[in-house]
């Protein structure tokens, strides 16, 4: 695995660090980085990763204090959305929005994780559209 200092990233509480670890591993292929335990050995922190600066660090929850994962949105780029539905079918994962083409020139897929956060997988749909013609397109 390779390690770099990350441009970006985004921390995200979690109930269950364990069911959450599991949802990001399985259905969209992340890998663990790291992963900080506590005294008891279980994990409160963990990085991981999709591709390349594709990166989240998930913290476990430590009070009672309430939070809204749908008020955080992440777009992920993916280069085959066909495969994520099929991740997403077979591991249970809570699907919002079915695969959809935008006029932004994006077929998108839209899921929800186990805390309710939202994550909008992105696949070009054509890859030698000029980026006047995406924006002419979608206006």
């Amino acid at each position: 695995m390779e390690f770099y200092l990350m441009p970006l990233f985004v921390k995200m509480f979690v109930s269950n660090m364990e069911i959450s670890l599991s949802w990001y591993k399985d259905v969209l292929n992340f890998q663990s980085v790291f992963e900080l335990p506590d005294k008891d050995g279980e994990t409160v922190m963990a990085h991981i990763r999709g591709k390349k600066y594709q990166d989240i660090m998930l913290v476990s929850k430590q009070s009672d204090r309430e939070f809204n994962g749908e008020d955080v949105i992440l777009n992920l780029p993916v280069d085959d959305i066909d495969k994520f539905v099929i991740r997403a079918a077979k591991t249970g994962a809570e699907v919002k929005e079915k695969p959809v083409d935008r006029p932004w020139n994006a077929r998108e897929l839209v899921l929800k994780d186990p805390d309710g956060y939202v994550i909008t997988l992105s696949m070009i749909i054509d890859k030698g559209k000029a980026f006047d013609d995406v924006i002419d397109g979608a206006r």
